[in-house]
């Protein structure tokens, strides 16, 4: 084996990231669909590396009738989602969509998310409009991504 492919083999797995109009998207990722009518929440970092604030108000998918961005708010034990109708990142901030946090919510799921698979999600911006990524499908019971090839 080669010095080029040891070293290739000991360096860590990069991650999915999409830069475009100023925003960079890392590590967009959903679990497996469990059950249908309970729908899918999706994870990701958005960083703003403009120079202005920017405005989260909206996203949409293919694979869902409808996609929210939720708050997780736990009180006495008890998790519900809060609906949140638009997220300000600050210029050169990183704004995390994480389990048991902020997350998108997806409802309405057109099929099963299966492992493996992939399907694109628009996220929407007042002030630079749509950036799309693709998110990828983990195990049902993962709680991060796994590194990307």
């Amino acid at each position: 084996m080669t010095l080029a492919a040891l070293l290739s083999l000991a360096a860590p797995a990069l991650g999915y990231e999409v830069s475009a109009k100023g925003v960079r998207v890392v590590d967009p990722w959903t679990p497996a669909t469990l059950r249908l009518p309970i729908g899918n929440s999706v994870y990701l970092t958005i960083v703003n590396e403009t120079g202005a604030p920017l405005h989260l108000t909206g996203l949409r998918t293919d694979v869902a009738r409808e996609g929210t961005l939720h708050h997780t708010l736990v009180d006495g034990g008890i998790a519900r989602m809060l609906r949140i109708n638009e997220v300000e990142i600050q210029p050169r901030e990183t704004l995390k969509l994480e389990p048991q946090e902020m997350h998108v919510m997806l409802t309405g799921l057109e099929a099963p998310l299966t492992e493996g698979k992939t399907f694109p999600l628009t996220l929407i911006f007042r002030e630079i409009g749509e950036v799309t990524v693709e998110v990828m499908v983990e195990r049902a019971t993962a709680q991060q991504p796994r590194p990307r090839p």
